[in-house]
């Protein structure tokens, strides 16, 4: 009950600090720009553009509203109160990825592709939401305004989207799908393009082990670096 309700109240802060408003604009947005692109194109830039959707919202995202619980002191509540660590990135993971998943389903729905695994689909915007999300939580912990956190996510952006081009013709690519982002986006890919059973099997068993590895090092971080103010 405890875990639902800090979901329910992350939901509704987000909502009220203009999140989810933002988050609409954003995908009819992307709605129009796809709605003028040729099916050849379309096949391609449709799984880019919602691989990219819950990793600008948990790396970004993320970043605005944990500062604003900071301003607000939020942080300094939820420190002394009965909420665990665990439950706090939880509540922050669950609800960002609840946003992803609603505009990864929208946007493939209305864009009138044809051939979609609606499962893996799902299955990838959530893996792919978390690593994000957490990478987001853990890079903001030593952060104290948000230029800094901007400046920061930089590098992070960079080690995670630029092994991603291995996927582009690069004679060596089984070999990236060790980096999280490359794992995730093949599996995007596959929702959309077709994959073997075997190799989404594995994706998603990697990406779920990735998870619960960010998970834990998250709660190491953020209690190092927010509870205890190392």
């Amino acid at each position: 009950m405890r875990m639902l309700n800090a979901v329910w109240a992350d939901m509704h802060f987000q909502v009220k600090q203009g999140f989810f408003l933002v988050y609409v604009i954003i995908t009819m947005m992307y709605l129009i720009i796809l709605s003028f692109l040729p099916e050849d194109i379309l096949s391609i830039t449709l799984p880019l553009l919602v691989f990219s959707d819950p990793s600008v919202l948990g790396l970004f995202f993320i970043g605005g509203i944990i500062m604003l619980e900071k301003v607000q002191g939020v942080l300094m509540v939820m420190v002394v109160s009965p909420l665990r660590t665990i439950e706090y990135i939880l509540s922050k993971v669950i609800s960002l990825a609840f946003i992803s998943v609603l505009a990864a389903f929208v946007i493939t729905y209305f864009s009138h592709y044809e051939s979609v695994n609606w499962l893996l689909l799902f299955l990838a915007t959530i893996l792919t939401s978390g690593i994000f999300t957490m990478s987001g939580i853990m890079i903001n912990a030593g952060c104290q305004t948000v230029n800094q956190y901007m400046l920061k996510t930089i590098p992070y952006m960079l080690l995670f989207i630029l092994p991603c081009f291995s996927l582009i013709g690069f004679p060596y690519s089984e070999l990236f799908t060790i980096v999280p982002s490359v794992a995730a986006l093949r599996l995007m890919l596959g929702a959309y393009m077709g994959i073997v059973w075997y190799e989404a099997f594995g994706l998603v068993i990697y990406l779920s082990a990735m998870n619960y590895l960010f998970l834990r090092w998250t709660m190491h971080v953020f209690e190092k670096k927010i509870v205890y103010q190392d």
